[in-house]
């Protein structure tokens, strides 16, 4: 489409009624748990799709093993092996090496993430404090609706370690709620 052309745009989806506004963004803040009553609706009566609370399938920890240190040595090689010593033998829990997780200004880089789930990206990670703490995350994301963990129950290091919060692929993108 050419810029001169125009073509017609959705209009802003918010809720009608000013307390769901309310309880949508206090939802929001505690995790997106929402009860039928107070989960608010699109302008154009528009629900989401379906999907689980909680996140389906394996809880995917990605290390960046491209990342490196101050010193020039490898980060992301003993955080990985950190992570995977600290989760021991969780089946649902999986961790793998990546080349790159493209924030190599904050060594060492893990994203935490499921099929149906938000995915996390944190940073400025050591292996000894950040793989303990990225292994009660990925415990409390599994348990979580849609993998979103309460930035209170964070460890502190990933909560000044955050980088992005990326929504589930599955959002709605009518509203961008999360789907009931």
């Amino acid at each position: 489409m050419h810029r001169t052309e125009s073509r017609a745009v959705a209009p802003f989806a918010t809720p009608r009624d000013p307390t769901k506004l309310e309880a949508a963004r206090r939802a929001e803040s505690e995790g997106m748990n929402f009860s039928p009553d107070d989960r608010p609706t699109t302008a154009q009566g528009v629900e989401p799709t379906d999907a689980p609370a909680c996140p389906t399938g394996p809880v995917m920890i990605s290390v960046c093993t491209s990342c490196k240190a101050s010193d020039g040595g490898n980060a992301g090689a003993p955080l990985l092996d950190a992570i995977r010593a600290a989760l021991g033998a969780a089946a649902d829990l999986q961790v793998r090496p990546v080349q790159c997780l493209g924030v190599c200004k904050r060594p060492a880089t893990v994203a935490v993430s499921s099929a149906d789930g938000y995915s996390f990206l944190f940073g400025d990670l050591l292996p000894d404090s950040g793989a303990e703490a990225v292994a009660a995350f990925a415990a409390a994301y599994r348990d979580s609706d849609f993998g979103l963990v309460p930035w209170r129950q964070r460890a502190e290091v990933l909560r000044k370690g955050m980088v992005a919060r990326l929504p589930p692929l599955r959002w709605s993108p009518a509203d961008g709620r999360a789907p009931s």
